[in-house]
């Protein structure tokens, strides 16, 4: 039945135009084969390496070009390195934050999303980081987060940074959720890659890490809405310092590095 001949449906209703089927799109032969080795290499521990490429071309039946493109894919996405020299090749690495930093930057930047919207997405991720964190209860992550906070406020001002960014590091590590911990990260590196080391005089830092202290002491002690709360206002303050002193940054497109 063509258009002209369709009936209108009852109540003098116009039917609608039949759909038009999606089409399935043509996907590559080297994605295909990225998406296979995936599959292979996946909970494999790292620095493992993968079969020789004689063995891979054998198993994927595929030609030597779009098996090193599947490599070469996988290498950008930071799944796998090339070891080179002799016993070298392709062998498995660990999941970094950094590369999925790294991608979501080129979106960002295509988009236009600004550092201040960095930030603004880490002052709403990261106190509920905090709150997950504080009800997981896991011993030997609380442990590892009291040690941190346990050290001595560094007089260097490198040392600072690391320690500074390494609270925020770990504890958006505990919240026993792996989307939110690999989210949380890479919005760290995003905004670290552009701003930290460009705010925050000396004079402001033993306060910086009292709070980092309370916040763990809140999350080490299982009360999750307290552990939420002050994360937030630390990150308010933050937000207020960074805008204060870098508010030309703040308002920079997010680049692609």
């Amino acid at each position: 039945m063509t258009a002209k001949q369709r009936k209108p449906a009852k109540g003098g209703e116009r039917l609608a135009p039949p759909r038009t089927p999606l089409r399935r799109r043509t996907e590559k032969v080297s994605g295909v084969i990225a998406r296979e080795i995936v599959a292979d290499v996946r909970g494999k521990p790292p620095l493992t390496m993968l079969p020789s490429e004689a063995a891979m071309l054998d198993k994927y039946q595929v030609g030597r070009a779009s098996l090193r493109e599947a490599l070469r894919i996988l290498e950008v996405h930071g799944i796998i390195a090339i070891r080179p020299g002799p016993g070298g090749g392709p062998m498995v690495v660990p999941v970094d934050s950094m590369h999925f930093a790294r991608m979501s930057a080129l979106y960002l930047h295509v988009n236009g999303a600004t550092y201040r919207e960095v930030l603004d997405a880490r002052l709403t991720v990261e106190p509920v980081m905090a709150r997950l964190a504080a009800q997981r209860e896991d011993r030997d992550a609380l442990k590892a987060l009291d040690e941190y906070t346990s050290l001595d406020e560094p007089a260097d001002e490198a040392e600072y940074l690391i320690q500074s960014g390494g609270f925020h590091a770990l504890l958006s590590s505990l919240s026993g959720n792996r989307v939110l911990d690999l989210e949380a990260h890479s919005l760290i590196d995003l905004y670290a890659d552009r701003i930290e080391g460009t705010v925050f005089p000396p004079e402001t830092r033993a306060g910086i890490l009292h709070d980092h202290r309370k916040i763990a002491a809140a999350v080490m002690s299982g009360n999750g809405p307290r552990a939420e709360k002050l994360m937030r206002e630390h990150m308010q303050q933050y937000l207020m310092r960074t805008a204060e002193q870098n508010s030309g940054i703040l308002d920079e497109v997010v680049q692609w590095r």
